[in-house]
């Protein structure tokens, strides 16, 4: 009875309304809501930052995104490899395109923030996770889920997604700068001509050692492919 009197005549009952509209459902603790949607001064001690920051629900909402979106595309693209399906997935957990969601989701509108905002809108993108990360705490897995399906999935053109090239040489050659991990070279090892017609073969050395390979009909095909088993190789 207080829950149901709080939402229609308490001081909350707009963000309540808000909510509702927004995930498909009545919060029952707001305060999770209001940790997602905190963007924390920079100056704050180490105990108030945790206390009122996104930055933990986050990372719970990531895990997931991440695994929303795994099981559908591993439903919903039966002939990908695991090459394949890890590129579509990172297409779709991606950054820029979070904030792409934010921003059509209208979520700027429920921000608290204690001082400016930050300049670059990366951090949108962790907000959606954090919304993500709350309705999970406050609702349960499957009303987390729901959200993603019903309110972000409608957002991706998957058609789009899949015929995007994603720049694993640009992401790796970053990599390998901010790391200073040396030189880079794509060296062209093999051409040859099969029933699909000629096909490259790309090695990726760094200083002068070879360290991946990867195999395409055109150059540039094999050089994504190359950079795709050098990230992977890098990140274990």
């Amino acid at each position: 009875m207080k829950l149901w009197l709080a939402r229609l005549f308490g001081p909350d009952r707009a963000l309540y309304a808000e909510l509702k509209r927004l995930i498909g459902a009545y919060p029952t603790d707001l305060e999770w809501y209001k940790m997602a949607f905190s963007v924390p001064a920079p100056s704050l001690s180490r105990e108030a930052y945790l206390a009122d920051s996104y930055e933990r629900l986050e990372f719970l909402g990531d895990a997931v995104l991440q695994l929303v979106v795994t099981d559908y595309i591993f439903r919903q693209y039966p002939h990908f490899d695991e090459g394949e399906m890890t590129e579509l997935r990172a297409k779709v957990v991606n950054t820029d395109y979070l904030v792409e969601v934010a921003q059509r989701l209208m979520l700027p509108s429920f921000i608290r923030s204690q001082g400016p905002l930050p300049k670059r809108l990366d951090y949108l993108a962790d907000v959606v996770e954090a919304l993500i990360g709350a309705i999970y705490m406050d609702l349960g897995f499957e009303r987390a889920r729901l959200f993603i399906v019903r309110r972000i999935f409608p957002l991706i053109n998957w058609a789009r997604m899949e015929a995007t090239e994603f720049n694993y040489k640009g992401r790796f050659l970053e990599l390998v700068q901010q790391k200073q991990l040396g030189q880079v070279e794509f060296v062209v090892q093999e051409r040859r001509r099969t029933a699909r017609g000629e096909v490259f073969v790309v090695c990726v050395r760094l200083n002068g050692k070879e360290i991946s390979t990867g195999t395409g009909l055109r150059k540039k095909e094999a050089e994504q492919a190359a950079a795709r088993a050098a990230l992977r190789l890098l990140s274990e």
